[in-house]
């Protein structure tokens, strides 16, 4: 059996296997189907061309029609699949179809004749043949030079160069006669079943980069079967008609290469990359650089700096940004960025996109990825929608429409990001971040191997995240410990002298001295008393907390806390309670939240010297945030409201008010509300201030409610108006963006 006989088998094994495959694709398009009847076309010519060559025992007149026959049906396939391949429409095309199937008919009746016999009917039947690949390879040519984009231009020219070489090889190899010392016999079939081959993988591998690594991996298996076949031929080709030592050769050849194939692959391959496709293997290079330096940083600051600075020096990324999860409210806040600026923050209703892909496990959200799967759902529209029903899917299936809005809102928000991969950060089953990056300069930026680099580094980004908070905690944890022992020290070397002064004071008797010596006497007391109170709050506040929790009743709270607070209450103020009929116990410790609501009434009233009015309500509501920070589902939540109508709270005091010690009033202590909002987190909830200078000042606080069954005649749970007014907005502001989009394209149609 010579090459040639070898190489036709090879074809028409390999055709086989391709045309079964793309027979067996789920949801198969026309374009499969083409392309396996195109392969199974190959498969019958290559099998008939074995068999002719292979042994006169066959019935060689059967075999030689079959050849002539499915070798005058290849152009009509080929030219059916390719003309479906690159989207040229039917009615255009309908005379080089024509014309191909009347030149296969007359193949077919060459093949059912005596005809078949006639040497010049045959090398009529080949010149056609010939002919019509020469007619589908100037298809292939028009479409690629017609191409609007560089990436499909690419991925074209590897085709036609493919097709070109593929079609030269066969048609020397189908006229050996010619009497040519190249090419090589058999080599025709071999380079038809590497072009089959690698137009199946274009069918599949959308992205160009994608065909880059294919053909990478070609070059490396061939490279390393080479050395492979070098090892093996120079142990056991030697030894002649020894079968001794042929057998005792194979076993060390197996052994060298079982020891060699690992450590030479890994080589072989980093050459092949490093060679071929240099700028891969830098990128890849300084990622991996870039995710062992991450290794060194606990702040998430710092962590930005770091990553956004590494991608953009590796002169592939012009964008480049880092998102947090927000503590204060729903939704993703921008921590540092590279390039233009992206929008600020992430709202829930823009996010819920990502977190969707996020939710299937989607490690990396391409928008190229994107882009082609919203242009494949269009195609599957119904004929004839107008621009706005193809954008929004409307006219189409239920199942299209919502994946066409999905993606959609998917698009918007990776475009307000200003990215072109954007990576969730996976803190277990929470998505505490996202990375993004993006190259405006080409539309396929990264790789796969470059995107499963980018994969690690943004991993290695969640796990600092997650170390930085339990840091954070650790932070808490000693600066408690180290407060805890010198608030006891304090109290024994405070309290002690206070409590002699005080009693010495009031030995005195002010009442019984002058009116100038009393109100000293007073001063001194009651100077004596607030440095007492201080020491008591900072006691509190650095004591660790130990709640008492059991099911509570907030609105029984909140009564008995305001019963208490009746000769407090200044007669310039009006305390309205606006209690919920009904709401949900939560697990709390009484005392510890009647500690809270007593700070924050004493601090409204303190707010209001002048007089003023006080508002205390409660509801039932949903719990947004911990289904953004915690990954938690929405449930019902119990808020608490005091809203004050005093003069509000300066903007530069509102993000600093609950830290510890900072205080705006002239003898406060500035542990009030820290103490608050530690003793709300101790019970999963969270506190909030929103103020308006002049409106006065409103403090929240949200607990999650215990699952109860709501009794009946009790609503819903609202929806936020906030919420709904940044969803009204978005909506407003992604309309708005589509009309832009939409005169932009006119403008340029009618230029």
């Amino acid at each position: 059996m010579d090459i040639r006989t070898q190489a036709a088998l090879l074809a028409a094994i390999v055709t086989l296997a391709l045309s079964v495959a793309a027979l067996l694709r789920e949801n198969r398009s026309r374009v499969f189907t083409l392309f396996a009847l195109f392969a199974a076309d190959l498969c019958l010519f290559s099998l008939a061309s074995f068999f002719l060559r292979w042994s006169e025992a066959f019935a060689v007149a059967w075999w030689e029609r079959l050849a002539v026959a499915s070798g005058g049906l290849i152009p009509a396939a080929a030219l059916a699949f390719f003309l479906e391949f690159l989207g040229v429409a039917r009615r255009p095309a309908r005379r080089a179809r024509n014309a191909m199937l009347a030149g296969s008919l007359s193949g077919i009746v060459v093949a059912l004749t005596p005809l078949v016999h006639v040497k010049a009917a045959k090398l009529l039947v080949a010149a056609y043949v010939v002919g019509g690949l020469a007619a589908v390879l100037s298809v292939l040519w028009g479409k690629m030079h017609a191409s609007q984009t560089r990436v499909e231009r690419a991925r074209l020219q590897y085709l036609f160069l493919g097709a070109l070489v593929a079609v030269l090889l066969s048609t020397l190899d189908m006229f050996p006669g010619f009497g040519l010392p190249y090419p090589p016999e058999g080599l025709g079939s071999i380079t038809l079943t590497i072009f089959m081959f690698f137009l199946s993988q274009t069918l599949q591998r959308h992205r160009l980069l994608d065909l880059h690594e294919f053909l990478g991996k070609i070059v490396v298996v061939t490279a390393l079967g080479l050395v492979l076949v070098a090892i093996y031929g120079g142990l056991v080709s030697w030894v002649g008609d020894r079968p001794e030592l042929f057998y005792f050769n194979t076993i060390v050849a197996s052994f060298v290469i079982l020891s060699l194939f690992e450590p030479m692959r890994e080589r072989v391959e980093e050459w092949v990359v490093a060679t071929l496709f240099h700028e891969r293997y830098e990128l890849v290079r300084r990622l991996e650089a870039l995710r062992q330096r991450t290794g060194k940083v606990i702040e998430p600051a710092g962590l930005a700096e770091v990553v956004l600075d590494g991608l953009v020096e590796t002169r592939r990324a012009t964008h480049a940004s880092l998102w947090l999860v927000a503590d204060d409210r729903p939704g993703y806040r921008l921590l540092d960025f590279r390039g233009p600026p992206p929008v600020p923050f992430l709202e829930p209703a823009t996010a819920r996109a990502l977190l969707g892909a996020a939710s299937s496990t989607q490690k990396a959200i391409l928008l190229e990825n994107i882009d082609r799967r919203v242009a494949e759902l269009r195609a599957m529209l119904p004929p004839g929608p107008t621009e706005h029903e193809s954008r929004s899917g409307r006219g189409a299936p239920a199942a299209v429409a919502e994946e066409l809005k999905r993606l959609s809102d998917a698009r918007g928000v990776m475009s307000s990001m200003r990215a072109g991969i954007c990576m969730p950060l996976l803190a277990g089953d929470r998505v505490v971040g996202f990375l993004a990056c993006w190259d405006e300069r080409v539309p396929e930026a990264f790789a796969s191997d470059e995107i499963a680099a980018l994969i690690e580094v943004a991993d290695r980004c969640a796990l600092v995240i997650e170390n930085s908070k339990l840091y954070q905690q650790m932070k808490e944890r000693d600066r408690l410990a180290a407060l805890g022992e010198m608030s006891a020290g304090l109290a024994h070397e405070i309290r002690n002298p206070l409590a002699a002064i005080k009693g010495a004071v009031q030995f005195l008797d002010p009442s019984k001295l002058p009116g100038d010596d009393r109100e000293f006497l007073e001063i001194v007391i009651e100077e004596v008393d607030r440095l007492n109170g201080v020491v008591t709050q900072f006691l509190d506040y650095s004591r660790p907390l130990k709640p008492a929790l059991a099911p509570t009743d907030v609105n029984d709270v909140l009564a008995r806390t305001f019963r208490l607070l009746q000769a407090e209450v200044p007669p310039t103020i009006s305390v309205e309670l606006a209690l919920a009929e009904w709401l949900p116990s939560v697990n709390a410790d009484a005392e510890q939240l009647k500690q809270v609501f007593l700070n924050l009434a004493l601090n409204a009233f303190q707010a209001m010297p002048t007089g003023g009015k006080l508002v205390v309500s409660t509801r039932l509501a949903r719990d947004e945030l911990a289904f953004w920070r915690e990954g938690m589902r929405k449930a019902d939540v119990v808020e608490v409201r005091f809203r004050d109508s005093g003069p509000g709270i300066p903007e530069e005091a509102r993000e600093r008010i609950f830290v510890p010690f900072y205080t705006t009033k002239e003898k406060g202590t500035g542990l009030g509300l820290a103490i608050c909002q530690r003793l709300v987190k101790a019970h999963q909830g969270t506190i909030q201030v929103r103020s308006a200078p002049g409106e006065g000042a409103e403090f929240l606080i949200s607990l999650p409610g215990l699952r109860e069954e709501r009794p009946a005649g009790v609503p819903q749970p609202p929806v936020d108006e906030e919420e709904k007014r940044r969803s009204r907005e978005h909506r407003r502001a992604k309309a708005a963006a589509r009309l832009r989009r939409r005169r932009k394209r006119r403008k340029k149609q009618q230029a």
